[in-house]
């Protein structure tokens, strides 16, 4: 790719796209315009980068010389054309094609310095790795690359608030019940307003009452709060994938291959339980947080004693980056069956073995598995 590809459609991809998929900086800088800290703690260096949108996106045919990488998504970054109207579209390159330095620095400008340009472009591989754009998991790269960013670079897009935001009632309403004992005509309408300034406006003085319950200070208390809020965008990132992996896990493990030789069968149908252990690992590993969550909440509801909640929410934020990765291979893992395979798969249809060959060793491979191929296979190639 030598230069930037056009992409249209641009608006409909930043309303309605997850946080894992998207990052829309161009979305972050219209809405922070009068924040101070947008500005003087900035995800990227190069201006321009920070009302880009950048995507993973599930990689076609045509795209695959355009890029360096064997796995099924890559990153791409977008600029739009116009600031004020999305729909005008954008241009786009890829983080994982050959020739990244010199689009990059086409892009930023012939009066950016270059420091700036190689700094953002050592963020934007990093970004790449990841198997997500979770907003959970870049504040983790961000940190360890040592750039202090500003929070609202990290915020759960709206799409994803409102569903998390059901969770979040819940609790709410427990909570609320559990201070009226289980009295008032406004539960409910107590508990959407909490939840909704959790999840919009943290410094807000009416979450003092909460604040004081579970006895933070004012500074921990924000701290603590986005603790919270990352452990209920994870807990209904594992509800809905939840509810989703067990169809993709039963056509992958039911995949009929078309005339395969005995060590196709042993090379695939092996990789294949690798992966949905590896898979199956992940939801384990996330499924303890969630419990740890659960557990402290209810005794903060049974017993009214706030300290193993307090304590949990001080320290959530150190596993994000382990739940993050969990998350995210699961979620690439059934995005890219159902993309490659599709959601109604026929039990009957039969893969060639070379094609099935490409698809499980792929996902593998973005797994981060390897295993060696049978000597059959190898002939082939």
């Amino acid at each position: 790719m030598t230069g930037m590809q056009q992409l249209r459609g641009l608006h409909r991809i930043a309303q309605t796209a997850s946080s894992a998929r998207v990052l829309n900086l161009h979305e972050i800088a219209s809405a922070n315009t009068t924040n101070p800290e947008h500005a003087a703690a900035p995800l990227f260096s190069c201006q321009r980068l920070n009302s880009a949108i950048l995507l993973k996106h599930a990689l076609r045919a045509q795209d695959r010389p355009y890029v360096c990488t064997h796995r099924a998504t890559a990153t791409k970054i977008v600029f739009p054309i116009s600031k004020s109207d999305l729909r005008l579209g954008g241009y786009n390159l890829f983080i994982e094609q050959p020739n990244l330095e010199a689009a990059f620095r086409e892009a930023m400008g012939a009066n950016t310095p270059i420091e700036s340009i190689n700094k953002d472009e050592e963020l934007l591989r990093e970004i790449a790795r990841l198997p997500s754009l979770d907003p959970y998991l870049l504040r983790d790269v961000a940190r360890g690359l040592g750039r202090k960013v500003a929070d609202c670079y990290f915020n759960i897009s709206p799409r994803d608030i409102r569903a998390v935001r059901s969770f979040l009632h819940r609790d709410m309403r427990a909570l609320v019940e559990r201070a009226n004992d289980g009295e008032g005509f406004d539960t409910d309408l107590t508990a959407e307003r909490l939840s909704r300034l959790m999840l919009e406006d943290a410094s807000n003085p009416a979450l003092a009452p909460l604040r004081q319950a579970l006895r933070f200070g004012v500074e921990d208390f924000e701290h603590a709060l986005k603790g919270w809020k990352g452990v209920l965008y994870y807990k209904w990132c594992y509800a809905r994938l939840l509810q989703g992996f067990p169809a993709v896990a039963t056509r992958m493990a039911s995949m009929r291959l078309n005339r395969p030789l005995h060590e196709d069968k042993v090379y695939l149908y092996g990789l294949v339980r690798r992966i949905l252990q590896r898979l199956d690992e992940n939801f384990g590993s996330v499924k303890v947080h969630i419990i740890g969550y659960e557990t402290a909440f209810q005794a903060l509801i049974d017993h009214n004693d706030p300290i193993p909640f307090q304590t949990f929410l001080r320290t959530a934020g150190r596993s994000f980056a382990e739940i993050g990765r969990a998350i995210g291979e699961i979620s690439h893992a059934c995005d890219f069956w159902n993309y490659r395979q599709g959601h109604g798969q026929d039990a009957e249809a039969r893969i060639d073995v070379d094609i099935a060959n490409e698809l499980i060793g792929e996902l593998a491979h973005s797994l981060g598995l390897s295993y060696d191929q049978p000597s059959a296979l190898k002939r082939r190639d």
